[in-house]
């Protein structure tokens, strides 16, 4: 059952807001990360000796930390990343408490999945240059793209996303600053 419609939308839409200015604090990190690499390597960063490696050095850099600001933010008494903040949203468990960290952790790296796997499919790609990548390649690509758009329409059906209901998260306004 979809909560009042009107409060509905406004969170919906509030959510994608937060998320656009969390994706720009995302990015200015990816740009910081690269700006270092290519300072430390004078412009010619060596390529990994394997894509299961590159894909390690890949998540412990970009993933992990994007994981952690956001678990971390969101079980923390601003109750929120940045983006949430700014458009007055909080994360709260079920019964209004704030999430735990383990509850924070499993809803935002179940939420940053399909990223991994982007990134998995295209570090494949990479290294497999001009010749055909790996068949199975092909699974977490599609998945990358695929869940994503399952967890929108899922929000927009019943007002929670599968990774907030997994996590016994709620995602709602925030009534005073």
């Amino acid at each position: 059952m979809l909560p009042n419609p009107r409060k509905f939308l406004a969170i919906t839409w509030r959510r994608v807001f937060a998320f656009s200015i969390d994706w720009i604090l995302i990015a200015a990190w990816g740009g910081l990360l690269f700006g270092l690499v290519m300072f430390f390597t004078d412009g010619n960063p060596q390529k990994s000796s394997n894509p299961w490696i590159g894909q390690l050095l890949g998540f412990s850099v970009m993933t992990l930390p994007v994981v952690l600001y956001f678990s971390i933010l969101e079980c923390s008494s601003l109750l929120a990343s940045v983006g949430k903040r700014v458009m007055r949203l909080q994360v709260l468990d079920v019964k209004g408490q704030s999430l735990s960290f383990g509850a924070s952790l499993k809803r935002n790296a179940v939420k940053f999945l399909p990223w991994e796997l982007g990134h998995l499919g295209a570090q494949q790609l990479f290294y497999a240059g001009d010749a055909a990548p790996p068949s199975w390649v092909w699974v977490p690509l599609i998945a990358a793209n695929v869940i994503p758009v399952w967890w929108f329409l899922a929000l927009l059906k019943t007002g929670r996303s599968p990774y907030d209901r997994w996590a016994g998260a709620e995602v709602s306004l925030r009534l005073h600053r």
